[in-house]
C-alpha cells in the first residue's frame, strides 16, 4: 500500500481538489496589471514549466513519476533488477495476505491517482474526456511500472492480483468521467482509524476502512429535503493480518454518516469538500459490521 501511497502523494499538490480550473486560471488574468508583473521570486524554471505545451508537460509528468518510482524502489524495496520474482497473494480469502484489503487498497490508489491526474491534465487545457483518459493510461502504467519493477525485489514480487486491482481502479475513474450522473451518487473511500497498533501507516490495514458511500444528495427527488445531507456506506475491512497475536479477521459493514463534503462545500470549502470525496473523517461513520470468519 505504501508503494501506491507514493504515487499519489507524487501529485498530491496539483490533483482534482488542488488545481485550479480553467475559469479560475482566467480570472487570474482580470488581476490589475501591477499583480501579473513577475515577481522577484520567480525562476527560470517556472518560466520554462509554463511555456511548455500540454502535451510535453503530461510526458514529462509521467518520466518523473516513474523515475521517483524508480530511485525510492531501489533504496526501499530491494528493486535489483537481476531477477524476477512473482507472488501468489489471493483475493479476499481468509488465508490471503492481507485477507484483501490491499486489493481495495491498489484499486482506491489507482482510482483517486487518475482523478488527480484528470484535474491536472484539464487545468493544462485537454478536454474532459481526453484528460480522463490520458489521466486513466497515466496511473495504469505507473502503477504497472511499479509492479513490474516489484518482479525484481525479493521482498515485494509481481502480483497479477495486484495489476488487476489496479486496472479496475483507472476504469472506475473513466467510468465516473463519463457518467457525472453516477459520479453524483458514489464516492468511494478510505478511512483511517486509531483501533489498533500502528505498523507502519501506509500498509497498516488493520486501521483501514475501504468504503462506497451513496450520497443521497445526487438523487434530483431527495435534492430538496434533510435526506440531502445523509450517505449511507457499504465498506470492508479487515484485522490481525501480519500480527502472531492477533486472529485474522475479515467484516463486511454498513453505516450512516453526514455528508461532509456538501457541508463543506456549500460553505466555500470547496477544496476540502472536495478532498472528502476521496478521505472519510475518522470516527464519522456509524457502522454495524458482520464478521465473515
Amino acid at each position: 500500500m505504501k508503494k501506491l501511497i507514493l504515487t499519489t502523494a507524487l501529485l498530491i499538490s496539483c490533483s482534482a481538489p488542488f488545481c485550479p480550473s480553467p475559469a479560475q486560471s482566467q480570472s487570474i488574468t482580470t488581476e490589475p496589471v501591477l499583480a501579473e508583473q513577475p515577481l522577484a521570486t520567480d525562476t527560470a524554471q517556472d518560466s520554462w514549466w509554463t511555456s511548455q505545451p500540454k502535451e510535453k508537460k503530461l510526458l514529462y509528468t509521467n518520466i518523473t513519476a516513474a523515475t521517483l518510482i524508480g530511485i525510492w524502489g531501489l533504496i526501499e524495496w530491494d528493486y535489483s533488477f537481476d531477477n524476477w520474482e512473482s507472488a501468489d497473494e489471493g483475493w479476499f480469502e481468509k488465508d490471503s495476505k492481507y485477507g484483501g484489503a490491499d486489493k481495495l487498497g491498489h484499486f482506491w490508489a489507482t482510482y483517486v491517482f487518475s482523478d488527480a491526474l484528470t484535474g491536472l491534465y484539464k487545468s493544462w487545457g485537454y478536454s474532459s474526456d481526453k484528460a480522463n483518459t490520458y489521466a486513466a493510461l497515466s496511473a495504469w502504467s505507473v502503477q504497472a511500472f511499479m509492479e513490474i519493477a516489484d518482479g525484481t525485489s525479493g521482498s515485494q514480487g509481481f502480483s497479477w492480483e495486484d495489476m488487476v486491482a489496479n486496472t479496475f481502479g483507472a476504469l472506475t475513474s473513466v467510468l465516473m468521467e463519463r457518467y457525472p450522473e453516477l459520479d453524483r451518487k458514489i464516492d468511494f473511500r478510505i478511512e483511517y482509524v486509531f483501533e489498533n497498533d500502528v505498523n507502519g501507516i501506509f500498509d497498516d490495514y488493520s486501521n483501514h476502512y475501504y468504503s462506497m458511500a451513496v450520497k443521497l444528495d445526487g438523487f434530483d427527488a431527495l435534492e430538496n429535503t434533510f435526506l440531502k445531507y445523509i450517505e449511507l456506506h457499504a465498506g470492508y475491512y479487515t484485522r490481525g493480518y501480519g500480527d502472531q497475536d492477533e486472529d485474522d479477521i475479515r467484516s463486511l459493514y454498513g453505516g450512516i454518516t453526514l455528508n461532509f463534503s456538501r457541508l463543506f462545500r456549500q460553505n466555500g470549502w470547496t477544496k476540502t469538500g472536495k478532498t472528502l470525496e476521496y478521505l472519510q473523517i475518522p470516527y464519522s461513520v456509524l457502522k454495524a459490521s458482520h464478521d465473515l470468519d
